[in-house]
């Protein structure tokens, strides 16, 4: 054999090795992430009064949010502004549970104590489409909304089960095919 031909192979070997490196991490990245393959199990009480904690469960963002004793006097003061659920003392949940996804084309929202602005009340808004909901995912009508567009209330996850003291389960969702 001469010295050109082994040359050739040796170069077409390198660049074969070459081209599985680079593919490998591209295979790797089409493989469901860890945090979509099973349950979510969340210590509620962990997540400080005030705060929301966001997870990923089943490949969308999960909010949490539990109300401070403040913000729970003004989610039944802003019972007018929104389309329900209507909230009065004594009966209003620990913590909400939704996917913060604008109803309108599904963007992230975001944290409005974050933004300046002339946004008067608490809660997340859509920077993209000037939505806005308060902290237990329901939708505020008249806040920087373009005209004709309709909102919904954020969608609220409810398949939790509580597993122990504070500590909420949420199951692997079963995909049926008919």
């Amino acid at each position: 054999m001469s010295k050109r031909k082994i040359l050739v192979r040796c170069v077409w070997g390198v660049v074969c090795v070459g081209l599985l490196f680079s593919l490998y991490p591209f295979v790797e990245s089409l493989k469901p992430s860890a945090a979509t393959d099973g349950p979510l199990t969340v210590s509620v009480y962990s997540i400080p009064k005030g705060k929301m904690q966001i997870y990923e469960y089943e490949g969308r963002p999960l909010a949490i949010y539990r109300p401070t004793e403040e913000y729970l006097k003004e989610l039944v003061a802003n019972n007018k502004l929104t389309n329900g659920p209507y909230y009065s003392e004594g009966t209003i949940p620990d913590f909400f549970v939704y996917y913060p996804l604008s109803t309108h084309k599904g963007c992230f929202l975001h944290d409005s104590s974050g933004f300046a602005g002339d946004i008067p009340l608490q809660g997340l808004f859509d920077p993209c489409h000037m939505g806005f909901w308060d902290y237990s995912g329901r939708f505020i009508k008249g806040i920087n909304m373009p005209d004709g567009v309709q909102l919904k209330n954020l969608e609220v996850e409810g398949s939790y089960r509580w597993e122990s003291d504070g500590v909420i389960r949420f199951p692997k969702k079963q995909i049926v095919i008919n």
